[in-house]
């Protein structure tokens, strides 16, 4: 009897990586961005603070959420503080809400592969262009327009969509992290 092609169900076997694979290549970003470092054994040290991820926002944004993440003197921001605006600028930059990080996910290494998978994320965005920020190289590029990644409706500015999202899809984001977007709209 031949094969029914149509009705033939395939499982496709998805590729497990395992963390420490996650990491190196977040480290090796790191370094292609910003050329810093990490001592083997101490990624969630070297994460946690948000001064890295900070200036690998700022070298791969150049513009316009690089402006806005030197406004204040790094000594003079607290950690707290700090991870609230990079949370705020990887949500500017494109980064789906359901990737994003809860600041206590990395400063009290809550949930170190979450904030590895947003790191990643922002890897692949930057490799393919896919961000929103202006690149330098080229300088006709049209913003793309936030698009809710739960029902693919779009919005011209990033206000709208921390609206909508909080407003219709409370249950996709945490508790956290719709304080921190609503918060970061007043």
């Amino acid at each position: 009897m031949p094969k029914d092609y149509f009705d033939y169900n395939v499982e496709e076997e998805v590729e497990i990586i395992p963390e420490s694979e996650k990491e190196a290549k977040v480290v090796e970003f790191v370094y292609q961005v910003c050329r810093k470092t990490c001592t083997p054994g101490e990624y969630i040290s070297w994460l946690q603070d948000g001064r890295i991820i900070e200036e690998v926002i700022f070298k791969s944004c150049p513009t316009p959420l690089g402006k806005k993440q030197r406004s204040c003197p790094e000594d003079q921001m607290k950690p707290r503080e700090r991870v609230e605006k990079i949370i705020n600028d990887l949500f500017e930059f494109g980064v789906p809400v359901e990737l994003l990080f809860d600041v206590d996910d990395l400063l009290k290494s809550n949930n170190i592969p979450k904030v590895t998978a947003c790191l990643l994320e922002v890897k692949m965005m930057v490799y393919t262009g896919q961000g929103r920020s202006k690149l330098k190289s080229v300088q006709d590029v049209v913003k793309a327009p936030f698009r809710c990644s739960v029902c693919k409706e779009k919005f011209s500015r990033s206000d709208q969509l921390r609206h909508h999202l909080c407003e219709n899809h409370p249950d996709k984001i945490g508790f956290n992290l719709r304080a921190l977007l609503q918060k970061m709209t007043t």
